[in-house]
């Protein structure tokens, strides 16, 4: 038989980073909107520009055979590469900026001194480590993958997602290939660039609603930060 449900008991749970997770699933709700409406849009794109390029009068079949491939490419472009990568350079920014509020409103609850961050560091990073340390939690992986997060951001930020154009490129370089979906490519034709894999932002973002909201509980039942 199986158990009643006990309302009261419900009630009275203490749920942790409800907002957080709200925030979080706006980042990917703007992801799967905007790459869903980007197949819509391809689809409708490639009919319209098959039709054009059947409408066209060329004397010589293999001139509009050409013209005929330099289009579709074009559209692919445009949908595949040019405004996918956009949507992904967006929300990832997005993304970073979802924690650094999520470690700066935890930082104001505070319960202990925070230590100042040190030049050249991330706000983020810094307040991550600082409160796994105290928190004993052993997010390190987690630290890391934040550390590599921000940097692409950076890149995108600074240099348009350029490699050649970012600073820290080299540096950069090394900690996306430690990732698996994100990576330095060729893809954008105006260099070298940052591309994010299909699927990669939302993975991450499914991790992130787990070990995030973890660290507020722990911290609160450590004493480490107020109500």
């Amino acid at each position: 038989m199986a158990k009643p449900f006990d309302v009261e008991a419900l009630l009275d749970q203490t749920f942790f980073g409800l907002d957080m997770q709200a925030m979080l699933g706006d980042v990917e709700d703007f992801i799967d909107f905007s790459e869903s409406n980007i197949d819509w849009q391809k689809c409708r794109e490639v009919r319209r520009a098959e039709l054009s390029c059947d409408d066209s009068q060329f004397d010589d079949p293999r001139v509009a055979a050409q013209y005929r491939d330099q289009v579709l490419e074009g559209v692919a472009y445009r949908f595949d590469v040019s405004l996918t990568q956009r949507v992904r350079y967006a929300a990832l920014t997005s993304l970073i900026t979802t924690i650094e509020w999520v470690l700066i409103s935890l930082r104001n609850r505070a319960a202990f001194p925070v230590p100042a961050k040190p030049d050249g560091k991330n706000e983020a990073v810094h307040l991550l480590e600082v409160f796994d340390h105290e928190a004993g939690l052993q997010l390190g992986p987690q630290v890391q993958l934040v550390e590599t997060l921000v940097q692409v951001r950076n890149c995108i930020v600074h240099a348009a997602g350029l490699l050649s154009s970012y600073k820290y490129g080299t540096e950069l370089r090394q900690r996306m290939s430690t990732c698996t979906g994100i990576k330095a490519s060729n893809v954008n034709f105006l260099g070298e660039s940052v591309e994010i894999d299909h699927g990669y932002l939302q993975s991450i973002i499914g991790g992130i609603k787990k070990w995030l909201p973890n660290l507020e509980k722990v911290m609160l039942e450590k004493g480490l930060i107020r109500r």
